[in-house]
């Protein structure tokens, strides 16, 4: 039986009534918290073996969420600039491109992301690992980087069933037939094999070295009727959250009434797949009557702002969400679109992007709001708020410290609002996840963060040098028809109304001055 002690820290609960103990102390016996309070010295005496921290200068918080991640991008930070989502998605995963990665690269990949998170303070990460190949090695590199480095990560096993020309609008009808035929020419494998795999990771992994293996459906669009049912009734009966990609831009809304009549969120509620289990990724064009929807099934978001500006895709709702009952979780999204995986830098995003749109203030998203985003409903967006996200006894030891002198804490008004607004990830000294200190004043203790360094470089530089110029030409195959499909799709009208949240205020219709 481990021990462990922090003393005498700025020590922030998050709990219901998001408590704060000034001088107090959180005790750790194993990988979870049995005490949080002050003067716990006594108590702690009967643990023999016992690591006690002095946080006399520190805050001490719960682990943030990061609720959405690829990390199979991880090579690819500033690559791209001025894409919209569909035409970036044919850069970043060109049709007709077989990547040439090792086994090792993979895992030296998402390996830099999981340092970069732990680094901003990062204890959980929701991994959306898309697996272009269809097998066990990309999750199996991902989850072994995140064991080694004492990371706790969420993963999904993606899965899709739709061709390129059926997962997009109007492309059947513009595009040559030759290239029609090549495209559905692509293997792609059926529901059943996109479940086995499915399986196969989940006994390997899940629940082992704090893993946890979830259902990743790519989008409604992306996937056949019959695979979002059986990803309802897995989800179901093994109580495991879906994470699916739903609604980012306004092309997959016109994919919605293109393909099904309806929109997005309406298909998932006839497949079965709109529960409280579900979580959207980003989730922008809603209508009204969806969001209602949402609100009543009790499902998650994941928010994104970094990505979605990044991407021109829109500014989500939030404010109406939250208002509506639905869950918003804070994510970074991929590191070819967010450029990366530093937490702080979406909280500082999620904080400042909705004080634009409105001149109503008291429809802002505050620091404290993103806080949550950050913490408890990143937990609860993976069914794990009753593990993670707070300091309550019985949790999982889940904890940062921050350096209370860093600049952007002095003085010390509301160390919150500080993170959002002038702290940086760099006052993040200390990381402790399931009560192993992973990071100890700024290094890390399981790998030696230098040798992997160099080891990462020169896998990303073979990266830049060998698989950027064949994605590029991969690429071209198709852009000229999704120029066009962009440029159709972004003029259709999909029934918002006049609403400016979704898009960048100076492009939002206003009335002239009198």
């Amino acid at each position: 039986m481990t021990a462990l002690l922090i003393r005498n820290g700025w020590v922030f609960t998050n709990d219901a009534a998001k408590s704060i103990i000034d001088g107090g102390d959180v005790l750790v016996v194993d990988d979870k918290i049995v005490a949080v309070g002050k003067d716990l010295a006594q108590q702690a005496a009967a643990y023999p073996e016992i690591k006690i921290i002095d946080a006399g200068n520190r805050l001490v918080l719960p682990g943030f969420v990061d609720a959405h991640m690829h990390s199979n991008e991880g090579f690819e930070m500033g690559r791209y600039d001025n894409l919209p989502l569909e035409i970036w998605l044919s850069e970043v995963y060109p049709p007709f491109h077989n990547s040439t990665l090792s086994a090792r690269d993979k895992y030296l990949r998402a390996m830099l992301v999981g340092i970069v998170s732990v680094r901003s303070g990062v204890t959980t990460l929701q991994d959306d690992v898309i697996n272009l190949g269809f097998k066990p090695d990309m999750v199996d590199a991902t989850a072994s980087a995140y064991r080694d480095l004492g990371l706790r990560g969420w993963i999904t096993a993606s899965m899709w069933d739709e061709s390129f020309c059926d997962s997009l609008p109007f492309l059947r009808q513009t595009m040559p037939g030759d290239l029609v035929a090549a495209l559905d020419a692509l293997p792609l494998p059926g529901r059943d094999e996109q479940l086995a795999l499915f399986r196969e990771l989940h006994g390997n992994w899940h629940d082992q070295d704090n893993m946890r293996i979830i259902l990743g459906p790519c989008g409604p669009q992306r996937c056949s009727r019959d695979l979002l049912e059986a990803v309802a009734d897995l989800s179901a009966s093994m109580d495991l959250p879906i994470h699916c990609h739903v609604l980012e831009t306004r092309t997959q809304a016109v994919t919605g009434q293109e393909k099904y009549g309806r929109t997005l969120v309406q298909y998932l509620k006839d497949t079965g797949c709109l529960t409280h289990r579900l979580t959207m990724n980003h989730a922008v064009w809603l209508t009204d009557a969806d969001i209602a929807m949402m609100g009543d099934a009790h499902v998650s978001i994941t928010h994104n702002p970094l990505a979605n500006l990044k991407l021109g895709s829109g500014v989500a709702p939030v404010r109406q969400l939250l208002n509506a009952g639905v869950n918003v979780a804070l994510g970074c999204d991929g590191v070819a679109s967010a450029d990366t995986a530093d937490m702080f830098e979406a909280f500082k995003a999620a904080a400042m992007l909705h004080k634009i749109g409105t001149h109503d203030y008291h429809e802002w998203i505050s620091a404290h709001e993103v806080m949550q985003m950050a913490t408890l409903a990143g937990a609860r967006s993976s069914l794990m708020e009753h593990q993670v996200g707070s300091f309550e006894v019985g949790k999982q030891a889940d904890i940062i410290l921050l350096d209370r002198k860093a600049w952007g804490f002095i003085p010390l008004h509301d160390p919150v609002q500080q993170i959002a607004f002038s702290a940086s990830s760099e006052s993040v000294r200390t990381s402790i996840i399931a009560g192993r200190i992973v990071m100890e004043e700024r290094k890390l203790t399981f790998v030696d963060e230098e040798a992997l360094r160099e080891e990462i470089s020169e896998s990303a530089e073979r990266f830049r040098r060998e698989e950027c110029p064949a994605m590029t030409r991969h690429a071209a195959t198709v852009r000229p028809w999704l120029d066009d499909m962009h440029t159709a799709a972004t003029s259709r009208d999909v029934g918002l109304g006049s609403s400016a949240r979704r898009v960048p205020p100076n492009q939002a219709g206003r009335s002239p001055l009198p």
